[in-house]
C-alpha cells in the first residue's frame, strides 16, 4: 500500500508542477508536442492539435515536452524562440503550480480539522511567559524579530535559535510588544516550555468528529484558508532553510530521504492513520502531499543546472545582457547538472536502503 500511495502523491505532484509549464507554454505560442501523465510504454491517449496527450503505463509523475525547433510555421513557436521573460515565466510555472496545490490542499486540511492559532488563552502562574510580562489574550506575531503568522512558524523559530532566551513579539490591544522569555525545562514534560497556552479552534467541517464535545469556537472561513496560506508559507521558508543548511554543509547529505525513504515514511504514516479511521488516512496522505509538494517547488527555484531555477537564471542572464547564452554551452551546463543530480540521487537512494537494513 505504501509504494501505491507514494507512486500517487508522487504523480500528482509531478502532474501538477508539469501543467504549469503547459499552460503558460501553450499562452505564449509555444508548441507542446506532448503532455504525458505517467512514464514508459503508452498506455492510451489522443491528439488534439498539435499535442499528443498520453496516459503512460508507468505511473512515475509526467512529463511537458516543447518543441525545441519549429520551422515553417508563422502560428507557434519553439521553447528556444520565445524571449528570456517568457522562458522565466514558463519555468517558474511549474514550482508556482506546487505552492498553489500545497496552499489548497492545507486550506482543505484547515477546514477540516483543528486550527492551531498564536492567541494566548492562559498564563501559568510563576511560569517564564508570567515573569517576562506576558499576558492571557495577547497575539504572538514575531520571535526574535522573524514573523510569526502560524504555530508552525512559532514551533519552527523556537526550535532553530541557538539562545536560551527568546525576544517574543505580542499584539495587546492593538500594540506591540516585546518580552524576553527564557523557557524552563518540565520534568513531567521532558521539554522545555513557556508556560502559556495557546488557542485552538474548531474544524469549520467536521467530518471527522473531532469536537465531540462542542467546547471549542469556529473562526470565520476566511481564517481557515489564511491558515492553510501560511502553512503553505512556513513549509517553504524550512524547506529553504534546510536547503541552505545542506549547501553550507551544516546538514549532512545522510539526513536527506529520496523516494525510498518518503515511500517509508507514507507507509509508517498510513499504518498509524489506519487504525484510526479513512478520514485520518485522507487527511494524513494529503498532508503530505502538501509538504512534498511544497518542498519540490522550493527545490526546483534553487539556482542549479537541469531544473528550473538553472533555466531561469541563464535566462534572467540574456534578459540583463541583451545576449543569448549559446545553446551547446547551455546544454554542456545542464547535462553536467543532470549527471550531479542523478548520482545525488543514487547516494540517497543507497543511504535509504542503508536506514532501512
Amino acid at each position: 500500500m505504501s509504494i501505491i500511495l507514494t507512486l500517487l502523491i508522487f504523480t500528482v505532484i509531478v502532474v501538477i508542477h508539469e501543467a504549469g509549464h503547459f499552460f503558460i507554454a501553450k499562452k505564449f505560442g509555444v508548441l507542446v508536442e506532448e503532455f504525458s501523465v505517467g512514464m514508459g510504454p503508452k498506455l492510451c491517449g489522443f491528439k488534439k492539435g498539435d499535442t499528443q496527450y498520453n496516459i503512460r503505463i508507468l505511473p512515475l509523475g509526467g512529463f511537458c515536452r516543447m518543441a525545441e525547433e519549429v520551422e515553417n510555421r508563422d502560428d507557434v513557436i519553439s521553447f528556444n524562440d520565445t524571449t528570456p521573460l517568457q522562458r522565466i515565466l514558463i519555468c517558474a510555472a511549474g514550482p508556482i503550480m506546487n505552492f498553489v496545490l500545497a496552499f489548497i490542499v492545507l486550506t482543505a486540511i484547515a477546514l477540516c480539522s483543528y486550527m492551531l492559532t498564536t492567541d494566548i488563552t492562559a498564563v501559568n502562574e510563576n511560569s517564564p511567559a508570567a515573569e517576562a510580562g506576558i499576558q492571557a489574550g495577547d497575539i504572538i506575531t514575531a520571535v526574535d524579530g522573524h514573523s510569526v503568522h502560524s504555530r508552525n512558524d512559532f514551533n519552527f523559530y523556537t526550535a532553530q535559535s541557538n539562545t536560551e532566551r527568546y525576544v517574543i513579539t505580542v499584539k495587546r490591544n492593538g500594540k506591540k510588544m516585546n518580552f524576553a522569555v527564557t523557557p524552563r525545562y518540565d520534568e513531567n514534560e521532558k521539554r522545555t516550555l513557556f508556560g502559556f497556552s495557546l488557542d485552538i479552534k474548531a474544524p469549520y467541517f467536521d467530518v471527522m468528529d473531532l469536537d465531540k464535545s462542542n467546547m471549542l469556537e469556529k473562526d470565520s472561513i476566511f481564517q481557515y484558508i489564511s491558515y492553510g496560506y501560511f502553512n503553505m508559507i512556513s513549509i517553504v521558508k524550512m524547506t529553504a532553510y534546510a536547503f541552505v543548511e545542506l549547501i553550507t554543509s551544516k546538514i549532512a547529505i545522510t539526513e536527506m530521504s529520496g523516494p525510498i525513504g518518503i515511500t517509508s515514511a507514507v507507509g509508517e504514516v498510513y499504518n498509524e492513520t489506519v487504525k484510526v479511521s479513512g478520514w485520518a488516512v485522507l487527511f494524513s496522505m494529503l498532508d503530505l502531499t502538501a509538504l512534498l509538494s511544497a518542498n519540490l517547488g522550493v527545490i526546483n527555484l534553487f539556482p542549479l543546472p537541469a531544473i528550473d531555477g538553472g533555466r531561469i537564471v541563464i535566462a534572467f542572464i540574456e534578459l540583463i545582457t541583451g545576449k543569448t547564452v549559446p545553446k551547446n554551452i547551455e546544454g554542456i551546463i545542464h547535462f553536467i547538472g543532470f549527471a550531479l543530480l542523478m548520482a545525488l540521487g543514487i547516494y540517497i537512494a543507497f543511504n535509504d536502503v542503508l536506514k532501512l537494513i
